[in-house]
């Protein structure tokens, strides 16, 4: 089986996934900007991973489109983002981010990473200032509050474990 990953990363967190998952899976990657020289029909197996920015899987969309050419194939999504795993948050997020999906859903994980503010684009910061604020005005001085207010990073190896058991289940 032949096994093709596709990221999109603004800040770095879904990329080092991308790179942890590659190394131990052994598949080729593309960044999402080298989208267009992917033939679909050289892989049995399909990753897409993003991030989620303001609730939005980043470039879910493009892969949703590309329905028709991953047809018969096995299809994963994985999400990265600063809220923590396990959480409804994250679980209805990808959930909803899923929705409207043609044909068989795909498995999907979620993998906390963390905030960057340093590599944020001007817009993002901004967005992320009035986050902050409104957060701070409904919630005070709070968990989720404080959880924003720097960068952080909560990425990790061992959660990808539970996506690479899968790739192992679909490859056997």
């Amino acid at each position: 089986m032949k096994t093709l990953l596709v990221y999109k990363s603004k800040t770095g967190f879904t990329e080092r996934y991308a790179h942890w998952i590659a190394e131990e899976i052994h598949c080729d990657v593309f960044p999402y900007a080298k989208r267009g020289s992917i033939h679909w029909k050289d892989y049995d197996t399909v990753m897409f991973g993003g991030g989620f920015y303001a609730g939005k899987l980043a470039g879910l969309s493009w892969l949703k489109k590309q329905a028709p050419s991953l047809a018969g194939k096995h299809v994963i999504v994985f999400a990265t983002g600063a809220t923590p795993s396990g959480t409804e948050a994250a679980k209805t997020a990808l959930a909803q981010n899923l929705a409207g999906f043609q044909g068989e859903l795909p498995r999907a994980f979620y993998f906390q990473s963390g905030l960057n503010y340093e590599k944020m684009s001007a817009l993002d910061k901004a967005m992320m200032r009035v986050f902050r604020a409104m957060l701070k005005r409904t919630e005070g001085e709070s968990q989720a509050y404080d959880m924003v207010r720097a960068s952080f990073d909560q990425s990790s190896r061992e959660q990808i474990r539970p996506l690479l058991r899968y790739v192992e289940e679909i490859e056997a």
